[in-house]
Formats: structure tokens, C-alpha cells, sequence
């Protein structure tokens, strides 16, 4: 079974060290609305809400329970149905609702992603949902103009590999977990240069670029600011880069700071819109040609 928010994000969530999860009954209304409006329904007059009740049965398994539960009368937690959760249930429940959600209707996830983000923006909520999970972003300027572009760009090119590696290390990110969220980032950007390339051999990043200047792709003038963002990424958590790592971290774990990981993950996803907006440039100009 599909691991949902609450339990990706366990250990941050009981160390509270996300913020900004808290949603107004306006905007938990909205959710609600949304999610219906883009269900599979059933019935003679389409009464029943075939894909709420999927989702139900889902979640109970999930969470390991006969009955879904949220607050009602004098704050009391009761059995309530997956509206009524969405509404007054505890905030992680309702990502967690919006990632089943997306779960069972991928046909009409893009459309519903639009509408849940546009609802986010309105009600000043940091929350965005990017490829049918919930994402955390700091500014509307990251997640509309760097995150969101790169995972949509990665989503609509078909490049799954790297699309899994950035969803990683954003979700790395919502956790803490700074030196992974690096890596991943890292690793996107290369699966990104071999996906344009046509390539699955190994080469080194170094190499990648390279192909990349000589195909054409990538001008020539890029090379250096490539190759620092290079030695940013590996300078800060490549293992076999640092002795501390490479050997061992010794007695206290080595850590990466919070801001250093996400400028290295923004700046992987401007990165990644860059090369392959590109490349499609390029493929475009040579169709017309």
C-alpha cells in the first residue's frame, strides 16, 4: 500500500518540525468541494461518490482502523465520514485524504491539482500538491517559477527517473533530512542530462556536461556555473568527497543546514527547467527547420 503524508513524513511530523500544517475551515471547505466536483460518482442520479468510498476503505486500512474519525461536539474526536474529516479532522489527515485522493483519480488529477493549488494560494497556505502529493514550499516565487515548472517539465518530458529523484529530495526536504535531499537533487539534474542525451552510461557528471556544451544543448558559456553547482552539491554530502563521510562520520553525525539543502534543491530544479526547456527549444527549431 501507498505510503500517504502522515506516514512519509512520521518522524517530522511527531518532532514538529513541519510548519505551516493548519488549514481554515474555508479553505478545508474548498478541498472538500474540489475533491467532489472531480470524483467518479455513481448511482441513478449519481448520489454515491464511488471514489470517497474507495478512499474510506483505503484510509481505514492505512491507518489501521474500522472507523474514520474527526472532531465534533465539545472538541471530541467521533466517527465521521471522509467530508467530515476533511472538515474537521486533524490537519495531516486531510493531505493525507488529498494524496488518496489522486491515488484513485489520476485522470482528473491535473485539473484538480490546479484547482487545490490556486485554493492554497488564495487562503495563503503554504502547501502545494505537485504530482498527486502534498509539498511544502516556502515561497509562492520557489514552488510556482523553480519547483512546480521542474516537476511538471519532468512529469510532461516523461522523465520518470529524475522526476522520483526531485520528488525525493523536495519530500527530504519537508523532513529535514538535509544531506539527502542534496543527493537526490544531484541525482536529478544527471538523469535529466542523460534523458536529453539518450544515454544510460554511466558517465560522470563532468562527462554529462560535456556531451551536453558539444551536443549543442547547453552553451558553451554555462560550463563553469554547471560545474559550480557541481561542487556545491558534492562539496556538502558526496560521500567519497569528504574523509568524515567517506570513512565513517566518527562520533557526531555530520549535518548539512536546512537553508544550504534547500538552496541546493532550488537551484537543482532551475537546473533542470533550464536543460530541458532547452532541449525542447532545440528539438522544436529542428521540426520547423
Amino acid at each position: 500500500m501507498k505510503a500517504f503524508f502522515s506516514r512519509r513524513h512520521q518522524e517530522a511530523i511527531a518532532k514538529g518540525t513541519i510548519k505551516g500544517l493548519s488549514f481554515s475551515v474555508k479553505c478545508r471547505t474548498s478541498i472538500d468541494r474540489i475533491l467532489k466536483q472531480h470524483s467518479d460518482l455513481g448511482g441513478t442520479y449519481g448520489e454515491e461518490n464511488l471514489t470517497f468510498d474507495y478512499m474510506d476503505s483505503k484510509l481505514k486500512t492505512f491507518y489501521g482502523v474500522d472507523k474514520l474519525m474527526a472532531f465534533g461536539e465539545n472538541n471530541k474526536r467521533v466517527p465521521a465520514t471522509m467530508s467530515e474529516v476533511i472538515i474537521s479532522g486533524y490537519p495531516l489527515e486531510v493531505l493525507d485524504i488529498i494524496e488518496a485522493w489522486f491515488d484513485e483519480n489520476p485522470k482528473r488529477s491535473r485539473d484538480c491539482e490546479k484547482e487545490l493549488n490556486d485554493i492554497f494560494f488564495i487562503h495563503n497556505s503554504p502547501w502545494r500538491v505537485i504530482n498527486g502529493l502534498a509539498v511544502l514550499v516556502d515561497s509562492e516565487y520557489l514552488n510556482s517559477e523553480v519547483r512546480a515548472k521542474s516537476i511538471r517539465l519532468l512529469d510532461e518530458c516523461e522523465i520518470q527517473g529524475a522526476l522520483e529523484e526531485y520528488q525525493d529530495a523536495i519530500n527530504d526536504l519537508v523532513s529535514n533530512n538535509t544531506k539527502d535531499a542534496i543527493v537526490n537533487a544531484h541525482k536529478s539534474v544527471e538523469s535529466v542530462m542523460k534523458a536529453v542525451l539518450e544515454t544510460d552510461k554511466p558517465y560522470t557528471f563532468g562527462k554529462l556536461l560535456e556531451i551536453l556544451i558539444q551536443s549543442g544543448i547547453i552553451p558553451e558559456y554555462y560550463n563553469e556555473f554547471l560545474q559550480h553547482f557541481e561542487k556545491i552539491a558534492l562539496g556538502v554530502v558526496k560521500e567519497r568527497n569528504l574523509p568524515a563521510r567517506g570513512h565513517g562520520q566518527g562520533k557526531k553525525p555530520t549535518e548539512v543546514s536546512p537553508s544550504l539543502a534547500e538552496f541546493t534543491v532550488n537551484l537543482a530544479g532551475a537546473i533542470n527547467v533550464f536543460i530541458i526547456k532547452h532541449w525542447i527549444e532545440i528539438k522544436e527549431l529542428t521540426t520547423s527547420l
